[in-house]
């Protein structure tokens, strides 16, 4: 009953991607998540089929080239640790092309279905006090809060500039000049940071930079997309790549090398659950000692087997669940990065 009741839900998305997911009337389709599988039994048994589960949330931004062209972008040092701040409603203010540069790359993503975080709403939501987050004695910059607000798969980081042509007398060119455009577009992995598709140009010569970028933007978008596509197929597959820390706070009377009520010491005990709670196992242990452990490239799926979300904060939600019942641990979630796990184990 469990399996038709999988394939009912399987066989519905496929047919609600083929209507609304880049279909025509040949029959054919170019949405964004052809190819993908969100099977992850049918992975783990290493027979993964085309199934369309879930798309990526996508977000443009502004990148730090951009920031930093407008006068955006600085350093503070802070406690002996440098932290870049990034003024992002500053920009929107001073940058006009900026809403419709934006505009015109999420149009591009609009017209293949991929759901959209707007960037200026997203601001919005934020209070500009909060900027720089000092609690727990870590820095949290705008871009950290604008993606744990708006929590996109995928960032479209947007960096360009323009300069004009010097006038020339010998082509009678006694006006201002075209301009010389250069862009970049970065689709990042919002949980990495890891660059998966870029589209660049230079030297563009145009007028107008706004209509020159769309211009471009339109000649290279299908690879562009094409790149991001393929590159989320593997994560619906193979389950999205996060890190994973467990740390003693600082005065906890807790080593993780201790015995547990389980038998097990702690270190041991945690292992044991990253290592069953990945898609197939996949972890690597890069720190082990008493007071921490830290894991890098855990694979976590991204669905559950009848099709609703699961993400970091429910992997999270569960190990910590297990830590405090079945260890009688009492830990807390730490974590500001989107793909960090963080908890801290903390005295009773």
């Amino acid at each position: 009953m469990k399996t038709n009741k999988i394939l009912s839900f399987v066989s519905a998305l496929m047919l609600l991607a083929m209507t609304s997911c880049g279909g025509n009337q040949n029959g054919t389709t170019n949405g964004l998540a052809d190819g993908a599988s969100g099977n992850m039994e049918a992975y783990e048994n290493s027979d993964v089929n085309a199934v369309v589960q879930a798309l990526p949330q996508i977000m443009v931004i502004p990148g730090d080239q951009t920031l930093q062209n407008f006068k955006c972008l600085k350093t503070e040092r802070v406690s002996g640790r440098d932290y870049i701040l990034r003024d992002y409603r500053n920009y929107m203010l001073k940058d006009d092309r900026a809403r419709r540069i934006i505009s015109a790359i999420q149009d591009a993503f609009n017209s293949q279905n991929y759901p959209l975080n707007d960037f200026e709403q997203t601001l919005k939501q934020l209070d500009t006090q909060e900027a720089t987050d000092m609690a727990d004695g870590l820095d949290k910059d705008a871009k950290t809060m604008l993606l744990t607000v708006a929590q996109p798969d995928i960032i479209i980081e947007l960096n360009y500039d323009t300069s004009r042509d010097k006038m020339s007398l010998t082509s009678h060119n006694y006006g201002k000049g075209e301009k010389n455009i250069s862009f970049t577009l970065n689709a990042l992995d919002a949980y990495t940071n890891k660059v998966v598709a870029t589209m660049t140009a230079s030297n563009i010569k145009g007028e107008s930079t706004t209509e020159a970028i769309q211009a471009e933007i339109s000649k290279n978008m299908p690879q562009f997309q094409s790149d991001i596509q393929k590159y989320f197929s593997d994560i619906l597959s193979r389950g999205r790549d996060v890190t994973v820390r467990i740390a003693v706070a600082k005065g906890c009377n807790v080593d993780l090398s201790d015995e547990s009520i389980e038998g097990d010491t702690y270190a041991d005990w945690i292992v044991d659950f990253i290592k069953t709670h990945t898609v197939k196992g996949a972890y690597k242990l890069q720190r082990n000692t008493d007071k921490e452990l830290y894991f890098v490239n855990c694979r976590i799926k991204l669905l559950n087997e009848d099709g609703t979300q699961y993400g970091v904060y429910d992997w999270t939600r569960d190990l910590a669940k297990n830590l405090r019942k079945n260890l009688g641990l009492k830990v807390t979630n730490k974590a500001q990065g989107l793909g960090e796990i963080l908890l801290v184990v903390e005295n009773q």
